[in-house]
């Protein structure tokens, strides 16, 4: 995985319903956080058993928040494409706008034997 930082903020905390609202994010997100969705968070997800716990159990939900927020940002128009390296010739390649479809990642394409 690409490392990066995630920041959250804590928007509230319900003592009543035992839960906090937070916003969470990439730090190099292409939008403010108060821009970001928010998520609840049941104090029964969160590990009240030490700072280096609670730290640990709110980075993995802000993280996975963070990340899930990748699936809706929009493409931009100048960087989309299907366009697959199909040819061995670096010549015919140059200039063309390519991808590396996430679903081909570790999939045996051809074997020679």
């Amino acid at each position: 995985m690409i490392p990066i930082n995630i920041i959250f903020k804590v928007i509230k905390n319900d003592k009543i319903d035992r839960c906090i609202i937070i916003k969470s994010c990439r730090q190099n997100s292409p939008k403010p956080i108060d821009e970001c969705s928010s998520i609840r968070v049941s104090y029964d997800n969160l590990d009240f058993s030490s700072v280096y716990n609670l730290k640990e159990s709110l980075r993995n939900i802000a993280t996975n928040h963070a990340l899930m927020q990748l699936l809706y940002e929009n493409t931009l128009e100048d960087n989309k494409t299907l366009d697959e390296l199909d040819d061995i010739d670096l010549d015919n390649i140059i200039d063309k706008l390519l991808v590396f479809l996430n679903e081909d990642e570790g999939i045996m394409q051809e074997v020679e034997l």
